[in-house]
Formats: C-alpha cells, structure tokens, sequence
C-alpha cells in the first residue's frame, strides 16, 4: 500500500468492497494500512484513508471539516461517491443534498426538526410496534426448514418500521425496500450506466409516493413523522416540500438498509461464534452488550467522509483544503490500540467507545431506533428458533458496494423447534 511517500501495494478498487478479498476480510487490508500507512495517500480514488482510531475519531468530530461534497476538490473520491445520478433541476425527482452532506447551520435546523422523532420516548412508543412486527414476520416463518434471513426477516421488519413512523404503515414495503436498495448504490464510485438508470427509477418512484403522502398529510393530518414535517413547513417556514422528500428518501434508505445490515452481521457473528452464542442463549439479558459488539466487530457503515476547509495535518500527513478524508469507522473498531483482541467477537465487551454509528454532530440519527430494533429482532428470532445454524449448502453472499457491509442473502436452517 502507498504511504505519502507512494510506496505501492494496491490502492483505489482494491480497498473498497468491490474487490473480493477486500470484502471477505477487510481487516488484513486495515491491519497492514495502520501498522505502515495510517493516513494512506490513496491517488487512484483522490482521498486520504485513515485507519487509526484516534485520527478517525478526531476526523469526524472535527467542527472546521466539511461533509459536503461540493467543497471537495475535483476529482476526489467524495465526488465520485456523493453523486447520485439524478439530474438536478429537472422537476420530476426530489434531489436536496441529504441530512449527511449538510453542513451547519442547514444541518443544524434540519435535523433539530426531526430529531423529536428519534428521542428516547419516541422511541420508547415504537417499542410495542416493533415487537408486533417481529412476531408477524417470525409466524409467517414459523413452519420453514430453510429461510433466507435477509428476505425474511431482516430486510422487511426495519423497513415496516420506518414506514409506520411515517406514517405510511400500509404502503407497499417490497416497493420502498427495492428502491432503498438501488439508492444506495449512488455511492458506488465505478456504478455503470445501468446501475444509473435503476438509481433515476427508484428516486423517481420513492419522490412520488412522498409527495402523494405530504398532500394527504396537508388534507388529513395525524400523528407521525410526515405530518410533523408538513406541519414544520406551514407554520414554522423551515422546510420545504424538496427538504421533506429528500429527508424521507434518506431516512427510508439509511433507516432500512443499514438496520438490516446490522441485524444481518449480528445474526452471523453470533452463528459463527458458537460460544458467544451459547452464552446470549444461557443469558439473553446480555442482548444489550451484544449489539453493542455486533456495531463494534462488523458495522454496517463502514466509512464516512470528511474535507479540510483549509490546510492541516493529521498526525504526520499533511492534509490540503478540499480533500478528502475517508474516516474508517470499520477499521477504528478493530484498532488494537483502543480495543483489546479487537478481531475477536466477545459479547462481554464493553465496547461502549466504538463508531458504529459515527460520533460527533453527524451521529446517526437512527441510531437509538436501530439499536432498538437489533435487540428486539436478535432476541426473538433466538427465542423462535434455538436450533438456527448457517446452511451448509447455500452460501451467504455480501453487498460488494463501498460504504455499507451488509448481506445480500443469508441462508439458515431453522429446522423444527
């Protein structure tokens, strides 16, 4: 790998889930990078990678750097990335930069509007909803030998979720799950040209199921997250109706998406951890430590982006204005600096400090809902099937997609309980 002194070993593609090695064990490649080039010039994607806890930390709390794309010098990996193929200005999509890419003081007041929406007694109140959509899902598979965990369970309970906060619970969530999927890979930065054209549709069909369920939220108001935000638009003037669709469109595909790949890498750490699964068995209040770990060991949101307004130094890289800095959160959880045996899966760890979900005033804003629905999710599916095991004949397959880890399939056998 090349240091800033551009010592090669393989850059780019090869650093990013696309390649296979790469996205079965990305922590070699971490591993290597940290010990020898921490803050790696990588000139093929325009970025700096940095791999070590504290510089990732710092990185993202750091109130002086940007996440919008467009202060990012071109070309740049976080041009590449931020991009989502929708042609601004045309009429037909609803493209606003998202809450992520949003600096202060836009992000501030964005946020602070729909933040009530994920604070401790919200959520608390989707507890119960929660719970009667996991035990729907695991009684419409209760009589299956084999099942696809991601098809079955884990894609479907989270979208159901944020549909309902929305206040859309009888939208067709198939729908709303398959264009999360084709929105996400905008941030694929070798996507081809038809990996554009399913990117436009799915904006398209998610921005006009929005706008129908803002003007029935204008004709006959109730108590969910939409209306909330209509309502922040006529009284407050704080958001408008593009803000409104593009706020919707990036918490239905962070909301979904990244839950599922949460529930999805816990799942499959605990089945290929025999003994710490044995352990959540025998003692299932530790649920909560567990996903804790889960986040820690195998995140779902495996970097994040940050660009220096002006020149600075990150350890002993300098760093110009307008690049732009990939924050490994992925691979800060595995630092062996700030976490004992840090490959190792341990659900007694209290892994309290790691980035799962980012730090800083660009925290996941979904996090509390997320970690509530893992626990839920996790806990119950164990409870249904105590004989659950990885089936031999069908192999798991990962999303080979930068910036998301997640499965795509997961096979089990549940056999009979």
């Amino acid at each position: 790998m090349k240091e800033a002194d551009g010592a090669d070993q393989g850059e780019g593609e090869a650093l990013t889930a696309r390649n296979p090695a790469f996205r079965d064990d990305p922590h070699r490649f971490y591993d290597r990078l940290r010990s020898s080039a921490p803050q790696f010039r990588d000139e093929s994607y325009g970025r700096i990678l940095l791999t070590r806890y504290d510089d990732v930390r710092a990185t993202v709390r750091h109130k002086g750097f940007s996440v919008d794309a467009r202060r990012a010098n071109d070309p740049s990996y976080m041009r590449r990335v931020a991009g989502t193929g929708v042609l601004e200005g045309r009429g037909d999509t609803a493209y606003e930069p998202p809450l992520v890419l949003l600096d202060d003081p836009a992000h501030r007041r964005i946020r602070g509007l729909v933040s009530r929406a994920f604070n401790p007694h919200s959520i608390a109140v989707m507890e119960e909803r929660i719970e009667a959509i996991t035990a729907s899902l695991l009684d419409a598979i209760d009589d299956a030998d084999s099942i696809d965990f991601i098809a079955d369970f884990a894609a479907p309970l989270p979208t159901q979720a944020i549909l309902d906060m929305m206040g859309m619970s009888d939208a067709p969530r198939d729908d709303f799950k398959r264009w999360s999927e084709a929105i996400l890979w905008g941030y694929d930065p070798e996507r081809d040209s038809a990996t554009q054209t399913r990117l436009r549709e799915a904006f398209l069909g998610m921005s006009a199921a929005f706008r129908a369920a803002i003007a029935a939220r204008r004709r006959d108001p109730g108590d969910d997250l939409i209306t909330a935000m209509v309502r922040a638009q006529e009284e407050e003037d704080r958001l408008s109706e593009l803000e409104i669709i593009s706020l919707c469109t990036q918490l239905m595909v962070a909301g979904n998406v990244t839950t599922t790949d949460l529930i999805g890498n816990g799942l499959y750490a605990l089945l290929t951890h025999p003994q710490e699964l044995s352990l959540l068995r025998a003692e299932p209040e530790r649920i909560e430590d567990a996903v804790e770990e889960m986040l820690r060991f195998d995140c779902p949101i495996t970097e994040t982006a940050r660009i220096p307004l002006e020149d600075e130094q990150i350890g002993a890289c300098p760093v110009r204005a307008g690049d732009t800095l990939t924050a490994s959160l992925a691979a800060a959880n595995h630092d062996p600096e700030q976490f004992d045996e840090p490959h190792d899966f341990n659900i007694a760890r209290k892994a309290r400090e790691h980035l799962g979900f980012g730090s800083g005033i660009h925290v996941c804003l979904g996090a509390p809902l997320a970690r509530l629905e893992a626990r839920i999710a996790i806990h119950r599916f164990l409870e249904r099937f105590p004989r659950v095991e990885l089936d031999p004949m069908r192999a798991p397959e990962r999303r080979a997609l930068p910036f998301f880890r997640g499965f795509t399939s997961l096979p089990l056998r549940v056999g009979q309980h």
